[in-house]
């Protein structure tokens, strides 16, 4: 029986109003909280849709060896430039230009007998020429491919030697590099000629650390940075060859390599990959952290950490990052990628035919995914 409006409620029904109030709130915030579940849920589920991986062609390296490292890169031929696909095995660099969407044929083959090949160094701007690093476990040479145009026969020039720790590839024909440990350490830049021999040397200051990997910044011309064994990023002016700061970063995630750096309103943003870092529960399995830093002060904030999805395993094996997505090989087989600026996973490669993947990299040239397996198998993915 309703009461008219205005009449007053009895103690008792004070009593049980406050009760079935109570009871309501506490249903309510039940399901707010179950639904909330289920859309976190949802995004997560959908958070491995945004991303597709459609596959676009496959290559199969005759070589016996292993495949090392695979890159794609533009190749002047004829006064004209194509995208091509190089492949490094441990005895073998091959160069593999495209007939159409699917279909490859090699055009060049490098080989080697002495020492073995550990990674291509790819070159920003460099259309004619391939950088590859060889040793055992470490670099000991970094060697220039290359083909005499009137021959059309392919060469060799070794650009450097010795106990190589780091190096990467710059834009204007440089590669900068950093051999010995310590105080015996030098970092040098060196700018190569079309003849694929070095033109120019500059040295860097040294950090007295063993250097990690080095990243250019996006945004800043001429700054270069470093990370260290001793979890510090370095920076230096690479015009000048002046280290302007070394910046340390959190002791949580040791031997952090740097992938990627951008420059924004003065701060520095910095993609790093964490190979020995142990699952938790709060943060999950991070495979990839984004910092931010401040130069000045030299203070650095965890931005974001880039986990696994739930039900996934794996440490980080092999990655690289480019743009706004970065990609990892990771140790349970299963290739995963994460677009930096969303801040989750976004698709997951499972291995192909019982074959783990062993190597990804992006492409140079477009949007596609390369993917390889230790029989020397290169899948091409294109990611959109």
């Amino acid at each position: 029986m309703e009461l008219p409006p205005g009449t007053p409620l009895s103690c008792a029904e004070k009593e049980k109003l406050k009760e079935k109030l109570a009871y309501l709130k506490k249903e309510y915030s039940k399901t707010l909280a179950r639904l909330q579940t289920e859309i976190g849920d949802l995004a997560a589920c959908d958070s491995l849709n945004l991303g597709n991986l459609q596959l676009v062609s496959k290559l199969k390296n005759p070589s016996c060896s292993c495949s090392v490292d695979v890159s794609a890169m533009w190749w002047e031929r004829a006064g004209a430039k194509e995208p091509c696909i190089v492949i490094a095995c441990e005895d073998v660099v091959s160069l593999w230009r495209s007939l159409d969407m699917s279909q490859w044929e090699k055009a060049y083959t490098w080989h080697f007998t002495e020492v073995p090949v550990l990674q291509i160094i790819p070159v920003p701007d460099v259309f004619d020429l391939i950088c590859v690093a060889l040793g055992n476990l470490e670099i000991r040479e970094i060697r220039v491919l290359l083909c005499s145009s009137s021959a059309e026969s392919e060469k060799q020039v070794l650009l450097k030697s010795g106990n190589i720790k780091a190096v990467l590839g710059l834009a204007k024909r440089r590669l900068v590099s950093s051999i010995g440990t310590f105080g015996d350490q030098q970092v040098q830049i060196i700018t190569f000629g079309e003849n694929g021999g070095s033109k120019d040397e500059q040295f860097l200051m040294s950090p007295d650390e063993t250097i990690l990997a080095f990243a250019e910044v996006q945004g800043a011309q001429e700054a270069l940075l470093g990370s260290t064994i001793m979890n510090n990023i370095v920076i230096w002016n690479s015009k000048t060859g002046q280290l302007l700061k070394k910046m340390h970063i959190d002791d949580c995630y040791q031997a952090s390599v740097c992938h990627r750096a951008y420059s924004e309103m003065g701060l520095l943003f910095v993609v790093l990959s964490h190979s020995c870092v142990k699952e938790s529960q709060s943060f999950g399995n991070p495979v990839f952290q984004l910092l931010v830093i401040n130069p000045k002060t030299t203070l650095s904030l965890d931005v974001l950490l880039y986990s696994l999805p739930q039900g996934q395993a794996g440490r980080f094996l092999d990655g690289d990052v480019k743009d706004h997505v970065a990609a990892a090989v990771l140790t349970s087989g299963t290739i995963a990628i994460w677009d930096l600026l969303l801040g989750h996973c976004t698709a997951l490669l499972p291995p192909v035919s019982e074959q783990n993947w062993s190597l990804v990299k992006w492409s140079g040239t477009d949007s596609h995914l390369l993917a390889g397996q230790k029989d020397g198998n290169i899948f091409i993915y294109r990611y959109y």
